[in-house]
């Protein structure tokens, strides 16, 4: 399996998504996401789909699990989608919780 990144910068967490997140990775992420979100001070999540190219219902079923938990003390950001992502956000409402921001660097 392909290795997820996570990284904290600026109070966010920034989560580089895998090629294909699918149902094993939506599980790596849900666990290392709630993980960070139980140790760490966050205002939100970043998630980067630099390097996505599928994501199916489990990669939205992560997405929204992780938003029910950050709501009241931060933010989800979608990063580097690319226009098939793009599609499967707008399609399944994920860009009603969270926005997408492309300006938003956190040093490569």
């Amino acid at each position: 399996m392909e290795e997820i990144l996570y990284q904290v910068k600026e109070n966010m967490l920034v989560v580089r998504l895998p090629k294909e997140f699918d149902h094993h990775s939506a599980k790596q992420v849900t666990e290392q996401t709630d993980w960070y979100l139980v140790s760490t001070p966050l205002e939100g999540i970043v998630f980067d789909f630099q390097n996505t190219e599928f994501m199916d219902s489990s990669g939205v079923g992560a997405i929204i699990g992780r938003f029910k938990r950050i709501k009241t003390k931060g933010k989800l950001i979608a990063r580097n989608v690319s226009p098939t992502i793009e599609r499967i956000l707008l399609i399944s409402g994920l860009y009603k919780i969270m926005e997408k921001d492309e300006d938003w660097n956190y040093g490569k």
